[in-house]
């Protein structure tokens, strides 16, 4: 008997070391000591690396394997998928080991919250940090925005300040939300105007960015994605639906007819993977293809003059 009960708990799934701790407002106490939070904090660093190194053949993917959402609820956070079916490796699939990390940096933040009084702020600036960078690049704003407030608003002060590039970079992804995700033109330039009064935050990249939001650039807006990291590029895929469909309209109503290199490059960023079947099926245009000549719309045909009528013979 004693042997099946060993037989039977060696049968048994091991649990997830990230899973296994629940949420602060929930009742859980778990990470309410300090070195728990650490070791917590290392073992979410340690699956993120090894999320990484798995799904290093096509990374970009495999962070934008969950369903986006331009929500800044909390409580939407991604359900960690533990029922999911893993790949051959025994590893599990992108979306269900992304949203666990997710869901395990929010039950730390919540822990480091609760214990704000006496868990260290450097600890705490490290957790939302590193929270924040994660979010952005999986695209979950519940994650990443109510970080990024907390982080400028709270976690760094003159006791406690964020080192000069950090507290840039974190204004830089706050500016570009605005921007790019809530189309909040207003609060974007109210930011930056601020952090130029306090922080003395300048940057070429987001001026460029926000003057080409409001002018309906979309070359320059191509342009500056093509040149600035994978973080910032994260947040401006938020405006690339609507800067391509702006693109598409303004050449609709200025052109008859255009080369189809010109309008599948320029209209949606060149380096996306766009063909012009892509863009009808996408955009659902109805314009028509000649050879390499995409026709926009006829000139109309003007009808024939009137021949002059006959004089009379004398």
């Amino acid at each position: 008997m004693q042997s099946g009960k060993t037989q039977g708990s060696r049968l048994r799934p091991v649990a997830d070391s990230l899973e296994s701790v629940g949420f602060v407002s929930k009742g859980d106490k778990k990470l309410l000591d300090h070195k728990a939070q650490k070791d917590y904090f290392d073992k979410v660093v340690d699956r993120y690396m090894r999320f990484c190194a798995h799904n290093s053949k096509n990374l970009d993917a495999a962070l934008a394997s969950l369903p986006t959402s331009r929500s800044n609820d909390a409580t939407s956070n991604p359900p960690a998928a533990q029922s999911a079916a893993k790949t051959p490796k025994g590893v599990p699939p992108p979306s269900a080991e992304l949203s666990t990390l997710l869901l395990s940096l929010r039950k730390l933040r919540e822990a480091v919250l609760a214990t704000a009084s006496t868990t260290p702020v450097a600890f705490s600036q490290r957790v939302h940090v590193f929270s924040i960078r994660l979010s952005i690049l999986a695209q979950h704003p519940p994650s990443y925005f109510p970080s990024l407030r907390y982080v400028l608003d709270k976690l760094h002060s003159a006791s406690h300040p964020l080192p000069d590039l950090e507290i840039k970079e974190m204004i830089s992804y706050l500016i570009l939300d605005f921007a790019c995700r809530q189309g909040d033109m207003v609060a974007a330039f109210e930011l930056r105007a601020r952090a130029r009064k306090e922080y003395e935050f300048h940057s070429q990249t987001i001026d460029q960015l926000l003057a080409a939001l409001m002018h309906d650039n979309w070359v320059v807006f191509w342009q500056v994605r093509k040149s600035v990291d994978s973080y910032m590029r994260a947040v401006m895929n938020w405006a690339v639906d609507g800067v391509r469909r702006h693109a598409l309209k303004a050449v609709g109503s200025a052109y008859l007819n255009v080369h189809i290199s010109w309008i599948v490059g320029g209209c949606t960023g060149e380096d996306e993977g766009w063909t012009w079947e892509k863009l009808v099926e996408t955009e659902k245009l109805g314009w028509q293809r000649e050879g390499d000549k995409i026709i926009i719309r006829r000139p109309k045909q003007r009808p024939p003059p009137n021949p002059e009528p006959a004089k009379p013979s004398a």
